[in-house]
């Protein structure tokens, strides 16, 4: 791109978010700040707490979609998925001509490239299981980065590059079915080609983009296709519908859980107890602070993909009794 600068072999850009205060959007702003980028963005709602926080990373907040934001004269416009056609500063990228992408493809193309990434899919329960996820890595010195669409309070952040190990090559990503952006109607999660994907359950949601579960189930079998042969895939054995995503063609090898003939969990709320058993042999157990069925099963999803990337379930499970939950947008 034109205007871009060239520093130790690292090409640094100006950057213009148009949707910038969106919870993904916002994180991708913050990722690519981190990175060395400017950034800048505009959004119809500039006010706190996203606006804050993105002002303190050193990001310009323009309001609305005014066409005269070309004359910032960016290298790329990165264009989030609230953007529909008709807004005037879209409309007046494709009249010019101006080069432009989608928020998940700068990320996958400036940020997920050549990391092992771990992508938390499902219906429900993606903010809490990728949250503990990076946890059990933090605690196990893995320092890895993250886009999460909330605030993990165990880092007060929703977005990093990485933490103390600046070369740490993980990255924990919340992996949403919702599309891309105006110009591209796939999930968005098909951008981030993962090594590790976590498939945490499939129910009926996006009625405004999808016409029915067999609509979604296509969108998680094109993830699942993305995946290395030497990867995993950390999959509900309790949801029909991933089963039958998975009998449409899987390459990579499946950790099932929520089977009683295998990984399972149990728990007493009124003790805050939490036990990890494989069919009837309990492999360890500990104390933590969640209760419900959900969050069992979100932790042990988490501690699954985990040992992918070698952290031991006992190390996994010592590290949920440190696990503050997350704020989220609502």
């Amino acid at each position: 791109f034109m205007g871009v600068v060239i520093l130790s072999r690292i090409y640094f850009m100006h950057i213009h978010i148009l949707g910038i205060c969106g919870t993904f959007m916002g994180g991708v702003a913050q990722l690519a700040r981190a990175s060395g980028h400017r950034v800048t963005g505009c959004d119809a709602n500039v006010y706190p707490p996203m606006s804050t926080q993105l002002e303190a990373a050193g990001i310009e907040l323009i309001e609305g979609f005014d066409g005269g934001q070309t004359s910032l004269k960016p290298d790329i416009y990165v264009v989030g998925n609230a953007i529909s056609r008709g807004n005037p500063l879209l409309e007046t990228l494709l009249d010019q001509g101006l080069p432009y992408l989608s928020g998940p493809q700068w990320l996958a193309e400036h940020v997920l490239q050549g990391r092992w990434v771990l992508a938390v899919a499902g219906t429900h329960g993606k903010t809490t299981t990728a949250s503990m996820l990076a946890w059990i890595l933090e605690d196990a010195g893995l320092s890895p980065g993250f886009l999460i669409g909330g605030v993990p309070m165990n880092f007060g952040v929703s977005a990093r590059l990485a933490g103390k190990l600046a070369d740490s090559p993980f990255f924990v990503i919340e992996a949403d079915e919702y599309d891309t952006a105006f110009c591209d109607k796939r999930s968005k999660f098909v951008h981030y080609r993962p090594r590790t994907a976590v498939l945490n359950n499939l129910e009926f949601d996006h009625a405004d983009i999808f016409a029915d579960l067999a609509a979604i189930e296509t969108q998680f079998h094109h993830l699942v296709r993305t995946l290395p042969s030497n990867g995993l895939i950390v999959a509900n054995a309790a949801e029909a519908s991933l089963e039958r995503v998975l009998q449409r063609g899987c390459w990579t090898p499946v950790e099932q859980f929520n089977n009683p003939a295998g990984w399972h969990m149990r728990g007493d709320d009124a003790c805050g107890t939490l036990q990890l058993l494989h069919g009837e042999a309990l492999i360890g157990q500990t104390h933590w602070s969640l209760h419900g069925e959900h969050n069992r099963t979100n932790a042990l999803a988490a501690l699954l993909a985990a040992r992918h990337v070698g952290v031991p379930l006992d190390k996994g499970l010592e590290a949920l009794t440190r696990f503050e939950n997350v704020r989220r947008r609502m």
